[in-house]
């Protein structure tokens, strides 16, 4: 099916300089002065309580971004499995020379020589190897020198060096085939200064529209910050590390927000924000990874990595088991219940239900397993979710030895509470978030493609590649913001105000004719 309109993106907050390419590593500035070229990573989309890192494909969670010097306008967005380590500019040609890799902290020493023409965008990856390249210089027209990786750690030790400097001479750089090139042999080093850190936006896990146009994100460095319709920023709470969950109450005077401080603490905290001016309640400290959930009533559960789960109002205390960020997310928006995902017996990661807990009578109650055809016995993973029609629509992926496969990715309608599947529809990628208008299911995806589908009977109406100024933008959040208005946080850390297509969906039209 080719690409047919979802949604057209009204406004972009929180851009800024160099935005597509998230936090910069390096810069370089062609000899003529017309490009700057900028190296960096928007992150990996994973934090304590949920990953979104799932591709059918190979990972591409680092950019180089090549700009127009005068207008700062993206023409060029490169995405690249390895960190980027070098750029070079040909001193005539209109090409640019990228050098990316990383040591995988166990044996090899991956990455790629990659050549961007400026003209065409075709990227190309030259090296017959695997190998990471560190530096980059070009001597004269033809022959571009580098500092490039051994293979392996065996390599290493018979040469003395995890790297070596090769001399690499090609006649017209702008017609290399892919992976044509063998490196060798020793020559002289060339060097390259990367620029200084600076804190970017990156990575918004949390969205929420208020009813008077507001705006609420949640992102790395920010716990949340508050926008208002005309697009200003009209206050910001600052976070030590990354703002993950954010939930709004249902008279949209505060909100419940969590961060967390990243893998070296690990530490969390839940604290309540004055959405009139930002002010701050602290309500919880932990020295572990926490993870929020509420109903469509507002009650709030946070459930740690191990240890009892705790309901907030009124307060009791269960026990679910043991949590881990790939097998039991499970955040369903608007749910009659505080339902969660619930390891049984040895293999807990594996045998999970769908359970609910009823603070009322303090108990938890096992409804359904995730998985939907008992005679698959597959392992699935946990995803978000929405109530829509009376059923649980959720997204979970399919577990396999080497990793995820086409297909495997899937959104599928429960009945509740027996968890009846009465359709599914398969992806190949993660979904990252969902949310719906009416009876549309609005999916995205982490290649930044997001899916319309009929609540109903999962029939699909539509499906488009996010973009914001022609360049691909990957989806992290998502929230509806009225009848025909999405909020989508970005990992590059932008939010998008989106206008949705008007589309019907079968029940909608069913209902209107009666």
């Amino acid at each position: 099916m080719t690409d047919s309109e979802v949604l057209t993106v009204q406004q972009v907050l929180g851009d800024g300089r160099f935005a597509e390419v998230g936090e910069m590593r390096l810069t370089e500035t062609d000899p003529s002065g017309t490009y700057v070229a900028v190296g960096g990573s928007p992150g990996s989309p994973q934090w304590a309580g949920h990953s979104v890192m799932s591709l059918s494909e190979p990972t591409a969670w680092n950019r180089v971004g090549v700009y127009r010097a005068d207008t700062l306008e993206c023409v060029h967005l490169v995405s690249l499995h390895w960190p980027v380590n070098a750029l070079a500019f040909h001193p005539e040609l209109p090409i640019l020379a990228i050098g990316s890799g990383s040591y995988d902290g166990g044996y090899f020493y991956e990455g790629e020589l990659t050549i961007l023409d400026l003209e065409s965008g075709r990227a190309t990856s030259l090296l017959h190897d695997r190998r990471e390249v560190t530096e980059l210089r070009w001597r004269n027209h033809h022959t571009l020198e580098a500092k490039i990786s051994v293979l392996n750690e065996d390599d290493e030790e018979d040469l003395g060096s995890p790297t070596m400097a090769a001399t690499i001479t090609v006649p017209d750089w702008r017609a290399v085939k892919a992976r044509s090139l063998r490196v060798d042999g020793p020559a002289t080093t060339p060097g390259v200064t990367p620029v200084s850190r600076e804190r970017t936006r990156r990575q918004v896990w949390a969205v929420a529209a208020l009813s008077d146009g507001r705006i609420l994100a949640s992102l790395e460095h920010v716990a949340a910050e508050c926008w208002s319709a005309d697009g200003e920023r009209e206050w910001s709470v600052p976070a030590s590390g990354v703002g993950c969950q954010l939930f709004v109450d249902r008279e949209e005077d505060t909100a419940v927000l969590a961060t967390w401080s990243g893998w070296n603490e690990s530490t969390s905290i839940v604290e309540r924000v004055r959405l009139a001016d930002g002010q701050v309640e602290p309500l919880r400290t932990f020295d572990h990874p926490v993870v929020l959930t509420t109903d469509a009533t507002g009650q709030l559960a946070i459930r740690p990595h191990s240890g009892p789960t705790e309901v907030l109002s009124p307060e009791s205390r269960f026990d679910l088991g043991d949590y881990d960020l790939f097998n039991h997310f499970f955040d369903i928006r608007r749910a009659p219940a505080l339902v969660f995902l619930q390891g049984m017996g040895p293999r807990a990661h594996e045998d999970k239900w769908v359970v609910a807990f009823d603070p009322a009578r303090r108990r938890t109650e096992r409804l359904f397993p995730l998985e939907w055809d008992a005679a698959q016995g597959r392992h699935l993973f946990g995803g978000p979710g929405v109530f829509v029609d009376g059923a649980l629509v959720h997204a979970t992926a399919i577990h396999h030895g080497a990793g995820l496969l086409p297909g495997n990715s899937c959104v599928v309608r429960r009945s509740y509470p027996d968890g009846k599947a009465s359709w599914v529809h398969h992806a190949d990628h993660q979904v990252t978030a969902m949310d719906t208008i009416g009876y549309t299911v609005y999916v995205a995806y982490n290649s930044g493609e997001i899916i319309a589908l009929d609540a109903t009977d999962g029939h699909e109406l539509g499906r488009q590649h996010l973009q914001v100024n022609g360049h691909s933008v990957v989806p992290l959040s998502l929230r509806a913001a009225g009848p025909d208005r999405l909020v989508i946080g970005a990992l590059d850390g932008r939010v998008l105000v989106c206008e949705t297509a008007r589309r019907e969906s079968y029940a909608t039209r069913a209902a209107t004719a009666q």
